[in-house]
């Protein structure tokens, strides 16, 4: 039997060839320029782009109220800052603080964020009329059926277990958020 005996420089010295043969660490680069404006989402969401170009593919979604620092403007789209790095906005879906301040204080009306996903039913007939309602976050809490005349209970199922997976804005009444009650309906 052979019996092979490394040292510890042996070791070492091969330890250190492969390490300096390995493939190099990636660079992180942070976007450290200063903003040249904050701006506040507008609508329910934006989309942040790679390009300023709508078939950009998104590198992230911003909420309602939400703020991003701006970081150039290019025609009608904002470079903004996401993280580390940065994507392209559209100008028109960015507010100032002062147009953001007052949607914030009066939003007497309910939008969906998250619609409730569509139930078919080949042959349906009629309408549903749901009940749901919904806390100071725009969270559904309970869900009731005012009205069916499809004659379809699964029908009445489905779409009630698609109204609590939506999602609204917030009713904002003098600068508080209050509960709401949101009436549905659906026709087949």
């Amino acid at each position: 039997m052979m019996r092979i005996r490394f040292h510890a420089a042996s070791i070492l010295a091969i330890a250190l060839f492969c390490f300096a043969c390995g493939p190099e660490p990636s660079k992180v680069t942070t976007d450290d320029r200063m903003p040249i404006a904050v701006e506040y989402v507008r609508g329910a969401t934006m989309t942040i782009h790679t390009k300023p170009a709508d078939d950009a593919p998104v590198i992230s979604t911003y909420q309602r109220g939400e703020s991003v620092s701006v970081l150039a403007r290019k025609g009608e789209w904002a470079e903004v800052r996401t993280g580390a790095s940065s994507g392209w906005a559209r100008i028109a879906e960015m507010a100032d603080a002062a147009e953001a301040q007052k949607a914030l204080e009066d939003n007497p009306w309910p939008h969906f964020i998250r619609t409730p996903a569509p139930v078919t039913q080949p042959g349906a007939h009629g309408e549903l009329v749901l009940e749901a309602e919904v806390d100071q976050d725009g969270i559904v809490r309970s869900v009731r059926t005012l009205s069916n005349t499809t004659g379809s209970m699964a029908l009445e199922q489905r779409n009630t277990e698609a109204l609590r997976h939506a999602e609204f804005t917030p009713v904002v009444l003098k600068g508080k958020r209050k509960a709401f009650v949101y009436e549905h309906r659906v026709h087949y």
